[in-house]
């Protein structure tokens, strides 16, 4: 079975991963040469998140104590650390990887299974990593070309360097392997079922407002979502790259404002 598993990743990886190579779309547009299947599952993702995924989200948006909200979000974030520190390793950043590890221990024992983020409270800086970033990172092209844009159901936008990745951080995870091999499969989809739940329900709350100002804002919502998600994917890939983060990028900008 295992064996099964990671041929048909590998097979996913390699025509992926073949798209991404295809074309450099460079930085002035998103090459979208499936937009007509990506449109019919936006179209379906949409209704599933307007009957379904909102309407809960308000609800544990304003019925959940806030501070079981913030629970909620730390666990989410504590189990994905491991995975993050792996593709920190990967990118060359050894010590954001030991911070990354050092967080997940901390807030495991101290923060009592993740629900309190006590590694911030002693500096530990929390890093936003995953492999989609790590191939756009070693990928010689600009960080707007992730190869051709996807729209993948019940997740959302994509493209062919973030579906690897997705794929590729769902097999190094060490949450699901312990539990696809240590138990069963059953076990390892009901785990993996989740907690793209509780994600998805977390990841909702916390883009609400967002969203609902591109939605209400934008002429076509679907080419709208794709130029933010292809501009915020490449911000990030841009930054590793340049080995900058948020706050100094905007220091440098105000440097160059006052220079000028």
């Amino acid at each position: 079975m295992a064996r099964v598993r990671h041929s048909a990743l590998a097979a996913v990886t390699v025509v992926l991963v073949a798209g991404c190579a295809t074309r450099d779309t460079g930085s002035a547009d998103v090459w979208d040469p499936l937009e007509t299947p990506n449109r019919f599952i936006f179209s379906i993702n949409q209704a599933v998140d307007t009957i379904a995924i909102r309407p809960v989200a308000v609800l544990y948006r304003d019925w959940m104590p806030k501070p079981a909200q913030r629970g909620v979000h730390n666990v989410v974030e504590n189990l994905g650390e491991p995975v993050t520190a792996i593709n920190d390793a990967v990118q060359g950043n050894a010590h954001q990887a030991a911070t990354s590890m050092a967080r997940f221990l901390v807030n495991t024992t101290l923060g009592v299974a993740g629900l309190f983020d006590v590694a911030s409270t002693f500096g530990l800086k929390k890093s936003d990593n995953d492999a989609g970033q790590t191939i756009g990172y070693y990928a010689g092209v600009e960080p707007e070309n992730g190869g051709f844009y996807l729209v993948l159901p019940l997740i959302g936008p994509s493209n062919a360097r973030d579906a690897v990745g997705l794929v590729a951080d769902a097999a190094i995870d060490p949450f699901g392997l312990a539990i696809y091999n240590l138990s069963s499969s059953t076990a390892y989809w009901i785990y993996a079922g989740t907690r793209y739940g509780v994600t998805v329900l977390d990841t909702r709350v916390h883009t609400m407002t967002a969203l609902d100002d591109l939605q209400r804002n934008s002429v076509d919502y679907y080419a709208a979502l794709r130029s933010a998600y292809t501009q915020r994917r490449a911000e990030q890939i841009r930054q590793k790259r340049e080995k900058t983060d948020t706050r100094a990028e905007l220091e440098r900008r105000d440097n160059l404002a006052l220079v000028r």
